[in-house]
């Protein structure tokens, strides 16, 4: 296949709606007015373009986003004049083919139209051959309002019940952009994904995956290879399948078939003796091969593709126990607690989350010894960025399909789209190992059962989870399981016995954290607690007047209905309440990571009857006070640095239960750890009133209470601790350690003063600090000043006196150790900045 992308500057022009056919915009010899005309980047989306050519100013910024609301009511076209080259007009078809058009859109192809698309979720492909000339072509895309195409819908099927935009459920639009309680409501069009025109002449390969059917007791593996060819006429063809591992290892099988016109999958097994697995983050490598295919006709090579992909199996087990359930996944035969987030989109502009962008946020989440994220069912499907380095990473995808917190509609019509869009989905997706599960919808099942739509005796969208999707994937993708939705499982879809579980008691019910210590659901899917972003990016959007907690712009940049009065609820009940903003932020980032560590912490100690733990939500759209531990600049939050010592592979936690502390480990590596056990009662000065220490073994992927540790009578509870160290057989540092203190730091009598830098040793554009307590600290937090960017490798804990931690740090650019030195700023919790 030879291909032409048509990307890059194009022309923008601005209508009332239906006004821009009258004039005939989609004409070769139209001329644009320049008062209603300019550049525009594709792929894009209409409010960039705006933006850069100051039309609009930053949606972000402010409460911006209120003034451009103006843009999603009218009619937008875009246009460009293209060359054709000869290679691809020698072809006997060319398809001219978007890959995303976002969303309600009209094409024309010099002067003809081609045809119309309703869904920002799909591929569409025009033949165009028969269309294109050599010297100059005029491609013109008209895309009308998606808020009147789905009103006029509602108006037409009846009134849906949904959140935040009740029209919504009538477009394939991804639904986050109507707004939601993290993000704004920005409402884009435009041409978001690559558009390009792809000539061949007998044979094209649209999809190729395979997927390991069986591991035989000799160790080999059965692998079926699938690819999906597009023919354009009746031929006889060869088929050359290659796996191929990246350490050189090859097998390959031919099949030779007749091709009828049109779509058809072909597939042969290879055998791989010696198969190298993918597996999960922290429970193996993720290996990876490359899948190729070649096609011959008459000893000719016609076609070939290739595609990165994993060998590995999956089973979701639910096997009845004393609890009700489990909900737990086995890779390769092996059980797996899942530990990580949510994901949302990463920019409410979607082109502007590019590779890096994905790249820097799933290596965050990989370092914080994440495993699984979930693709939530408000966004998007996935660019294949996010996917490739998924796969490369070993982090596992629990992927959503695109509905969300709403009722859908059942005519024939929309459950035929709603079918087209998820086997485009599941065939394009398909090859990559990451992705473990298929889930039908966010809470949709969950809202009917609790009333949320009204008490109704018809369930509207069910048609679509229980059987369009699970037929489509049953029918593509028999390599993993599919669900009907997040959450569910049981009588009560949102069941503590059975299937997943969304926990939100704590955070939507105003409940203290400790609620968390009394649910026991088997796989919490969804649970979440609000900070503010880095006091770098609240400058990003607020100016000087506006830098107090709750100043209308800071409330505007937080979606939640009482957000604001939330944070001071929580930090109130743990801290006392700092007057400076940059304080206020920092400590709402500690309440909110030590909130997610109490339940991490919780389910990690029941593994497996609770089998995962994935909070919301990994990462943010816009700059934005909401759930994330990654702030939209890619940001980490202190409560980034808590949860990853709270999904540290071997992490040791301490639990008080009347007069005594139980002491557990928590052991996610596939071999017995032993090691030395210690367990103090001190005071804030470091002095020791009862000590033991002994060796301990928790076997394989286990989870072990280990030693009971007695608490005297009549201790001062706001001067006294217990810490807790475990430290691995022939190691000198502990691997893992715990402090518990015996009441809300607000309470406690933490020494001023506590922290000192002992040394900074600086290498160019990384350094590491060395800091040592010389008294109880709590949530140390190292910053460097005039580097908001500056990425710690450890940051925002607890110290206890005499302990000494190395931390490092990569930073924006190179600076010398003595600059650093003078940059270095520590702040704690009680303390406040305790160095300048």
């Amino acid at each position: 296949m030879k291909r032409v992308d048509l990307g890059g500057l194009w022309w923008l022009m601005e209508f009332d709606v239906g006004e821009g056919e009258r004039e005939g915009a989609f004409s070769p010899g139209y001329r644009p007015r320049p008062d209603r005309s300019l550049p525009a980047t594709v792929p894009g989306v209409v409010h960039l373009d705006l933006m850069r050519s100051g039309v609009i100013p930053d949606p972000f910024v402010g409460k911006n986003e209120l003034a451009v609301q103006w843009v999603e009511e009218r009619e937008w076209w875009y246009r460009t004049e293209f060359a054709v080259p000869d290679e691809i007009l020698r072809c006997a078809l060319v398809d001219l083919v978007f890959y995303g058009l976002d969303t309600v859109a009209s094409v024309w192809l010099n002067g003809e139209k081609l045809g119309e698309t309703d869904n920002m979720f799909r591929t569409y492909r025009f033949p165009v051959g028969n269309l294109l000339s050599p010297a100059q072509n005029t491609l013109a895309v008209r895309f009308a309002p998606a808020t009147l195409t789905a009103e006029a819908k509602m108006r037409e099927g009846g009134p849906l019940w949904s959140v935040f935009y009740s029209a919504r459920p009538y477009i394939r639009k991804a639904q986050y952009s109507f707004g939601w309680d993290w993000g704004p409501r920005l409402p884009t069009c435009g041409i978001w994904r690559p558009v390009l025109l792809e000539g061949y002449d007998a044979v094209a390969v649209r999809h190729l995956w395979a997927y390991l059917r069986e591991l035989s007791s000799d160790g080999s593996a059965e692998v079926v290879a699938e690819a999906t060819l597009f023919a354009a006429a009746p031929v006889t063809v060869s088929l050359s399948f290659r796996l191929e591992s990246e350490e050189g290892e090859r097998e390959e099988n031919k099949l030779e078939t007749n091709l009828t016109p049109g779509l058809q999958h072909l597939s042969c097994v290879l055998t791989v003796p010696a198969p190298r697995l993918w597996y999960p983050a922290g429970v193996g490598d993720p290996n990876l091969y490359r899948l190729s295919v070649e096609v011959d006709s008459e000893g000719k090579g016609i076609e070939e593709s290739s595609v990165m992909t994993g060998l590995r199996t999956v089973e979701l087990l639910q096997e009845p126990d004393d609890e009700g359930a489990s909900f737990l996944f086995r890779i390769n035969g092996a059980p797996v607690f899942c530990k990580g987030a949510n994901w949302i989109p990463a920019d409410s502009f979607l082109p502007r989350a590019t590779e890096g962008v994905y790249r820097r946020l799933l290596v965050l989440a990989r370092d914080a010894h994440m495993n699984m994220l979930r693709v939530w069912g408000g966004g998007i499907y996935e660019n294949d960025a996010f996917y490739s380095h998924c796969d490369r990473l070993g982090i596992m995808v629990w992927q959503d399909f695109m509905f969300a917190c709403a009722e859908y509609p059942e005519d024939e019509t929309f459950l035929q789209e709603v079918r087209s869009e998820a086997e485009e989905t599941v065939l394009r997706l398909r090859h990559h190992p990451s992705i473990m599960l298929w889930c039908g919808n966010n809470e949709n099942d969950w809202g009917f059962h609790a009333g949320w739509f009204g008490r109704r005796e018809r369930f509207f969208g069910l048609k679509i989870y229980s059987a369009v999707l699970p037929e489509v994937c049953r029918q593509l993708d028999p390599s993993r399981p599919y669900w009907q939705s997040s959450p569910f499982g049981g009588a009560d879809p949102n069941s503590m016995s059975e299937g997943d579980r969304h926990s939100w008691d704590v955070w939507s019910a105003w409940r203290h954290p400790s609620g968390y210590l009394a649910d026991t659901g088997r796989f919490i899917s969804e649970f979440g607690f609000q900070s503010a972003p880095a006091i770098e990016t609240v400058r990003s959007f607020a100016e000087e007047k506006d830098l107090y907690p709750n100043s209308s712009v800071m409330e505007h940049h937080n979606k939640q209905g009482e957000g604001t009065e939330r944070l001071f609820r929580f930090l109130s009940a743990f801290y006392r309440v700092p007057e400076k903003l940059d304080d206020w932020i920092r400590m709402t980032q500690v309440v909110q990571g030590e909130a997610l560590r109490t339940g991490i912490l919780h389910w990690r100690r029941r593994k497996f009857r609770t089998a995962g733990a994935l909070f919301w939500q990994l990462n943010d759209c816009w700059p934005v006070v909401s759930w994330s531990v990654i702030d939209y600049f890619g940001r980490p939050k202190a409560s980034y640095f808590i949860t990853k010592r709270s999904f540290a592979p071997v992490t040791i936690s301490l639990v008080r239960t009347g007069d005594n502390v139980a002491v557990w480990l928590v052991n996610d590596l596939t071999r017995v750890i032993t090691g030395r056990l210690s367990v103090s009662l001190q005071n804030m000065w470091g002095e020791v009133v009862g000590q033991s220490e002994t060796v301990v073994a928790v076997g394989s992927n286990r989870s072990e209470q280990v030693a009971t540790f007695p608490l005297p009578s009549g201790i001062d509870e706001a001067s006294h601790l217990v810490f807790g160290s475990f430290t691995l057989e022939g190691e000198r540092e502990p691997a893992t350690y715990d402090i518990l203190f015996f009441a809300p730091p607000k309470h406690l009598a933490l020494p001023p003063h506590p922290v000192v830098v002992e040394a900074v040793k600086s290498f160019g554009d990384r350094a590491e600090i060395t800091v040592r307590a010389i008294a109880a600290a709590k949530s140390v937090i190292l910053e460097v000043d005039g580097d908001p960017d500056a990425l710690w490798t450890d940051n925002a804990f607890d110290m206890v006196a005499g302990q000494v931690k190395h931390i490092g740090v990569s930073l924006s650019r190179p600076i010398s150790g003595g600059d650093l030195a003078r940059r270095l700023r520590l702040w704690s919790a009680g303390s406040g900045e305790v160095r300048r």
